[in-house]
């Protein structure tokens, strides 16, 4: 498998270094921009080359931020004038549509389009991704294998991207607010600081697994650590008060809201 990265910044070097923990010796890189102090750290088969010399990869994936899209395809759109011998055409930059990609790039370029998200770093990434017309079964394995080797993968209709980006792709963010909202509640609880982030990511990370493991639904879950009139239901209710259930829905949903804008839908 030969892959061409542009943009090696924090989710291009997750994205390569996911390829070579999974495919080890069968991944050839190709990265415009990463350095080689970078690509030290990273191993593998690496190379640094200039994108005219990406025809013969099997996809190039465009890491760059949204801003950043148009000097990418200024760079790029040479390889995509003839659709059935070009690479498939990644693109991770949020809010950004395939059609507005092709419009960039050429009408023939075979595009898909992913939000991935920060685990991706450490392989616990997941990841969104929708398809052009023309994408071939070929395309789509290929993607879903690329990005499987940084987590999980799921295949959607492209009208359902910016809900992904609100909640996946942010997600993590709001994560890291609750862990440092736990573990800051535990230590005004008296808790000294190490253990009280200690205990609240793994906290976390055993809920996250249990919902993940017993297949039931979170409710039904919560209900088991509430007792009547226990420590917990009181604990409930003062994230009830503070409208925590209504404050993480609104954030997904204002995450959203600015992708659509991103991508000049509103």
């Amino acid at each position: 498998m030969k892959i061409a990265v542009l943009g090696t910044g924090n989710m291009g070097r997750a994205i390569i270094g996911g390829l070579f923990r999974k495919f080890e010796d069968n991944i050839t890189v190709s990265a415009f921009d990463l350095l080689r102090t970078a690509m030290n750290d990273l191993g593998g088969n690496v190379k640094v080359n200039e994108p005219e010399h990406w025809a013969d990869q099997d996809a190039i994936i465009v890491s760059v931020k949204p801003a950043d899209l148009p000097a990418a395809a200024e760079m790029l759109k040479g390889h995509y004038k003839n659709h059935q011998n070009s690479p498939l055409l990644i693109s991770v930059a949020a809010g950004i549509t395939t059609e507005n990609i092709r419009n960039q790039i050429g009408q023939t370029a075979r595009v898909c389009r992913v939000m991935p998200n920060t685990p991706a770093l450490i392989g616990e990434g997941m990841s969104a991704c929708c398809f052009t017309e023309n994408c071939s079964e070929k395309d789509r394995d290929l993607a879903v294998e690329i990005f499987s080797a940084c987590g999980k993968v799921t295949v959607l209709a492209e009208c359902y991207m910016d809900a992904a980006t609100g909640l996946s792709g942010s997600g993590p963010a709001y994560v890291y607010a609750f862990i440092e909202a736990l573990a800051e509640g535990g230590v005004t609880a008296g808790l000294p600081f190490s253990v009280a982030l200690e205990s609240a990511v793994q906290t976390v990370i055993g809920a996250a697994k249990m919902v993940e493991q017993e297949n039931e639904h979170p409710s039904v879950l919560k209900s088991r650590v509430m007792s009547p009139g226990g420590t917990t239901a009181n604990g409930a209710l003062a994230l009830e008060k503070g409208k925590f259930k209504h404050s993480v829905m609104s954030a997904v949903l204002q995450a959203a809201k600015r992708a659509r804008e991103l991508s000049g839908l509103e």
